[in-house]
């Protein structure tokens, strides 16, 4: 029994020493605003506004005297943050930001202090499909209370807004064309991703109650429903099924990707894996199934027999390589038209016309079978 009470009594004190320590840590310490949460902020730029946050120091306790700091941006810090957290963030380019001044004060008997801003003023020199970083720092404090090393930085994500047209459809579908010079590398690819960004108006009310996306009948195919599958459920179709669990709504847009890698596949619904199955099968872009209904090809939009999609769609894409979490979430807004690897790109931001063109150069078009009804000025973030 006193074997037990020792264990319980050493137990507690531990338990009361831990949180001992912990308070110890936010003792007459000074740390950047919002870094005792998470060290990462986000914030969206759209070309043409001013985008900005503010940037503003805590005390842990009330402070006796004015405490000034000295603030600084710091682009150095962003490869070392990389190579922890196996990120490949860029710095938003020299000019397209600043910072409204480079200090703030907490007033004597209060922890906050007053704010200055982080800016975005443009983002003309972002490149589609990377992601961009900047961290804020603390440089000096005027006080005698110490910097708290793991929250003197906070790192400010910045996401750009893209607003572009986006093609609507309902009882017609686009045809890639893939008749180059590199279309028999495209017959055995053992590693591909297809990708894009739908929205759905209204999903398939009668058998099979299918909608498709995009891809091959039978073969690689994105789709929404099945007659074993609710119609707002995403699968991909076509040698070995796999079918997300999450229900799509309507009227919302996604990102959808699908990654074939050797010997596994992958679904993401918003760059977040949400299905995996195994399957060693090669696949075939130009793949048709003979004459007649099943023999359509590669498709945006509709399938076999119709099962045509009722919605918009954008940023479609076809790669010859399987894209990693990181750049499926990096790229859903648009990716550099030279990026390695990438077969087609439409981005469907024509605003007129019966043509998607092919943006890596390499001739892929897309011709619609019928008028198409764009819709100006959607916003992608």
């Amino acid at each position: 029994m006193k074997t037990i009470y020792k264990l319980l009594y050493a137990s507690v004190f531990g338990i009361l020493l831990l949180g001992s320590c912990k308070k110890e840590k936010y003792k007459d310490v000074i740390y950047l605003t919002g870094t005792e949460v998470s060290p990462l902020s986000m914030l969206s730029a759209e070309d043409g506004t001013i985008s900005s946050i503010g940037v503003s120091i805590t005390s842990s306790d009330l402070a006796t005297t004015d405490i000034t700091a000295s603030l600084q941006t710091d682009p150095g810090l962003i490869a070392t943050y990389n190579r922890l957290n196996e990120k490949n963030y860029l710095p938003v380019p020299e000019g397209d930001y600043d910072l409204s001044g480079s200090s703030v004060t907490i007033k004597a008997g209060t922890n906050i202090s007053d704010a200055i801003s982080f800016r975005v003023k443009s983002i003309k020199g972002f490149k589609p499909g990377s992601a961009y970083m900047m961290p804020v720092t603390i440089t000096s404090v005027n006080s005698d209370r110490k910097v708290l090393e793991s929250s003197k930085t906070i790192y400010y994500v910045v996401k750009p807004v893209i607003v572009q047209a986006v093609a609507s459809l309902k009882n017609i579908y686009f045809k890639p064309s893939f008749t180059d010079a590199n279309a028999a590398a495209y017959t055995s690819l053992s590693t591909v991703t297809m990708e894009g960004k739908v929205f759905v108006n209204k999903f398939a009310a009668s058998s099979p109650f299918i909608s498709s996306f995009m891809g091959i009948e039978e073969h690689f195919l994105l789709r929404f429903g099945d007659v074993t599958i609710r119609p707002n459920q995403i699968q991909r179709a076509g040698g070995i099924a796999l079918t997300a669990p999450q229900e799509f709504a309507t009227g919302t847009w996604y990102h959808v990707a699908v990654v074939h890698d050797v010997s596994t596949t992958k679904l993401y619904i918003n760059g977040v894996l949400a299905g995996t199955t195994s399957d060693s099968n090669n696949i075939n872009i130009l793949q048709s199934l003979g004459a007649g209904a099943y023999g359509t090809g590669f498709l945006i939009g509709s399938s076999a027999n119709g099962r045509y999609l009722d919605g918009m769609v954008s940023e479609c894409r076809l790669w010859s390589k399987a894209l990693s979490p990181t750049e499926i979430m990096d790229g859903m807004c648009g990716v550099d038209p030279a990026s390695k690897g990438l077969i087609a790109y439409w981005k469907f931001n024509e605003g007129s016309g019966n043509v998607a063109k092919d943006v890596t150069g390499h001739g892929h078009d897309a011709t619609a079978s019928g008028n198409v009804t764009w819709v100006p000025d959607v916003r992608c973030k």
